[in-house]
């Protein structure tokens, strides 16, 4: 059997489309050095540590760089043969011309066009939640205005009610900022059409988009996207100033890095976190916040870059600083520590457990969870409350979740530097699939659907991500009408999960739940919020699962419809994440019945 690694890269080729001749390897490393080393050729590798082996799909000069980089590596033959009629199905396609509606090939995946004009459809039919936000222009517009594009982030929220709630909490999302990842794309523009299109009609996007503050980018990459759905694997953005490149493969392409050109800790490690090569995967590029440690010519930032930082976090001061953008700044880390090297000093202080908000980067293909910090070993200020979310984020879809650094070292990136500088929870998501060209299959029946539910917890938890966790999260409400008299009690019950937490990389305690409560047109932690002990279906909270019941008042509750939301509390005193359900009161005599109304939970 032949040997070599796998990477996490499939056959690129910066004019063509990925090439037949692939391979799916797995190679043994001996050390973190040597997964290092790999790092700089293949990145969303996927890591077994109990084995000490890794797997990606490469091609003939993949494998020849990871035995000269010292590793065992051997080919899975069965994947391999999958992964061959995977892309000859696909390339036919695209060359007969398939997929009018979709990427040829991949229809189940909007080409950069239907994103937009899906954009454009949800501010034009509904424009009292959803608003595009163009916030610059890519790379490609700042050479020729008629090139390239304005990125776009859709806003989300109840616009009518935001002047008087201006501090609600917000949600940052990028998606797909490496282009040839078509799926994360994908995944937040349903997410955005989740929360428009349901508003009104189902509970939990109702009270999601009425009390919270959405900002998804879509996507964050739109120049190189282009190409990308040609089939060619890009990576990286089209700026080709520092190139080109002599050598255009699976390795090489113009281009920077956009996950490794962010302002926090830039090329901190010195060439362990990012590449100074313009051809590599993870070249960093130059950043206009002083030279780099190897007194590179002093740059910009990429115009992509800049359009994210100024809009998520706004203007940065070489202290860390930052005003103007979407989160108030908790934190009072430094954009350049004062020492440097494979583990740098860890500077600045935990954020206060009461921040609100949440800063996401979705990228593919590597099944993981990731927070802060990438460039350093130590653990960042808030990693206790980082580790329990992100425990209960890799619940829904079976991935594993870890400090970024456990993959290997990265720097610039857009989580360390969201969390680094504003202190705002802040992780990576690196979905499934068996390729950056996901099949739809796959997609359709488990990378969306789990996926979205992720996404559904996170913004369940926005009003405080480092606390809501802890608790137990109640998964649906539900009421046994649709409508009552007013004056009639409304029956509800409630499913109550404390256990949701995936334990493949360390253990988080499970505690039993010890009580729940509704409140009625108030979210439990607003001033004022009255609380309407439940009880246990079953007779005792006494488990990590239960069902809450009980019966709502509704003498003095004005015609029309109510929300009641309900939230639990576990044994240890940890209030969990809401959910909430729909009633209407009627006049006496036009009482409406219906057979039930879920608030439906993810």
């Amino acid at each position: 059997m032949r040997k070599v690694l796998l990477g996490t890269l499939v056959g690129f080729a910066l004019a063509g489309a990925a090439h037949a001749d692939d391979w799916v390897v797995e190679a043994r490393f001996q050390d973190q050095a040597a997964l290092q080393r790999a790092s700089r050729h293949f990145t969303h590798v996927i890591v077994d540590r109990q084995r000490s082996t890794l797997r990606v799909d490469t091609n003939d000069a993949g494998i020849a760089a990871l035995q000269a980089d010292g590793l065992e590596v051997t080919i899975d033959a069965a994947a391999s043969a999958k992964l061959g009629a995977f892309l000859a199905k696909a390339t036919d396609a695209a060359r007969r011309g398939a997929g009018i509606d979709g990427i040829p090939g991949y229809e189940c995946f909007r080409t950069l066009d239907e994103t937009f004009q899906t954009l454009d459809d949800l501010e034009a039919n509904h424009p009292d939640i959803a608003k595009v936000d163009l916030i610059g222009p890519s790379w490609q517009r700042t050479q020729n205005p008629d090139d390239g594009y304005d990125m776009r982030a859709m806003h989300i929220t109840n616009f009518a009610t935001l002047d008087g709630d201006p501090d609600r909490p917000r949600m940052a999302a990028l998606f797909s900022i490496h282009a040839r990842e078509y799926t994360p794309l994908e995944i937040g523009t349903r997410f955005a059409e989740w929360l428009v299109n349901n508003y009104g009609s189902d509970p939990e996007a109702t009270w999601l988009v009425d009390h919270n503050d959405f900002h998804l980018v879509l996507p964050a990459n739109p120049d190189a996207r282009i190409d990308a759905e040609s089939q060619i694997y890009q990576r990286k953005n089209l700026n080709i100033v520092d190139g080109p490149c002599d050598e255009q493969d699976e390795f090489f392409q113009p281009g920077i890095d956009l996950n490794r050109n962010f302002p926090f800790h830039w090329n901190v490690t010195l060439g362990w976190g990012s590449s100074d090569d313009p051809c590599e995967q993870t070249f960093h590029g130059p950043y206009a916040d002083g030279t780099d440690h190897n007194d590179h010519i002093q740059g910009t930032p990429e115009p992509e870059t800049t359009n994210m930082v100024q809009y998520i976090a706004g203007t940065c001061a070489a202290d860390g600083t930052c005003s103007g953008g979407l989160f108030a700044d908790h934190r009072n880390g430094t954009i350049n520590p004062a020492c440097v090297g494979p583990d740098p000093c860890d500077d600045g202080d935990a954020a206060p457990t009461d921040t609100p908000g949440f800063f996401l980067d979705m990228h593919s293909n590597a099944a993981l969870i990731l927070w802060p910090w990438g460039d350093t070993s130590a653990d960042s200020p808030n990693v206790t409350e980082l580790t329990t979310l992100g425990r209960r984020i890799a619940w829904f879809a079976d991935y594993i979740p870890q400090q970024s650094n456990e993959l290997y070292y990265t720097d610039g990136t857009t989580a360390d530097s969201m969390y680094g500088l504003l202190g705002v929870a802040s992780y990576t998501i690196e979905t499934d699939g068996f390729d950056f060209f996901e099949d739809c299959a796959s997609f359709e029946d488990s990378t969306a659907p789990t996926n979205l539910d992720s996404l559904r917890y996170i913004a369940r938890t926005l009003h405080a991500p480092y606390r809501l966790p802890l608790g137990p999260d109640t998964v649906t409400v539900a009421t046994d009408v649709a409508g009552v008299d007013a004056g009639t009690p409304l029956d509800i019950s409630a499913a109550l999960d404390s256990g949701r937490f995936n334990n493949s990389n360390g253990v988080q305690p499970v505690h039993d739940i010890a009580s729940a409560a509704a409140y009625v047109d108030s979210l439990p932690w607003d001033a004022g919020a009255t609380a309407i002990a439940l009880d246990a279906d079953d007779g005792a909270f006494d488990g990590s699962e239960e069902t809450a019941v009980g019966a709502i008042p509704t003498t003095g509750l004005a015609p029309g419809r109510h929300f009641v939301y309900v939230q639990a509390t576990d044994v240890d005193g940890n209030a969990g994440t809401p959910n909430a359900a729909f009633f209407d009161v009627t006049e006496v005599g036009d009482r409406i019945f219906a057979d039930s109304f879920d608030g439906i939970g993810g």
